[in-house]
């Protein structure tokens, strides 16, 4: 190998060094949010429940730099009335789908199937696999979305819960992305 292929190759390594820390910056304090702000006592993970991202300033913690990840994600507030209505639907879908779950047998249309049996139409279901055992459903009812899972490894076990719909403005489906 020549001294100018070697050159080259030892620059291109310092080069990729140099940008892996710049490229893997999402999430990252940003200039003026202050090195204290994720100091000893700060939380660390993912936010409690019915945290918003508007309520909590990106301060450098590891809990926030979630919220700010995860904003994208974020679903319109159920009222007492929606969200007792929901928690009916979740237990009425997981009994609806229990049946299916216990052998196996859930696939795509037959979970289509079991909802539409429910009573729900056919434009209020979305379904979809994730990996090789597990499918999954969603739920439109309008103010409320009914998103879960069957998990063909864990037999048996049929996963659901309610919430409002995404602020991304994709309804029931879950956004995909983020910052």
């Amino acid at each position: 190998m020549t001294s100018a292929r070697r050159t080259a190759r030892i620059l291109a390594a310092a080069a990729g060094l140099v940008l892996v820390p710049v490229l893997a910056g999402c999430g990252t304090e940003r200039a003026g949010s202050g090195a204290a702000a994720g100091g000893p006592g700060a939380s660390s993970g993912p936010p409690s429940e019915g945290a918003s991202p508007q309520d909590d300033p990106v301060d450098g913690s590891d809990a926030s730099k979630y919220r700010e990840n995860h904003a994208f994600q974020s679903t319109a507030e159920l009222t007492p009335a929606d969200r007792a209505r929901g928690e009916a639907e979740v237990k009425k879908v997981k009994a609806g789908l229990a049946g299916i779950a216990e052998g196996r047998k859930a696939g795509e249309p037959r979970i289509r199937a079991a909802l539409a049996d429910l009573g729900y139409a056919p434009g209020t279901i979305t379904t979809g696999t994730f990996g090789p055992h597990r499918n999954t459903f969603v739920l439109d009812l309008g103010t409320i979305c009914v998103e879960g899972a069957l998990d063909g490894v864990v037999n048996g076990l049929v996963t659901a819960e309610a919430h409002g719909k995404y602020l991304e403005g994709t309804g029931c489906v879950k956004p995909v992305g983020g910052h």
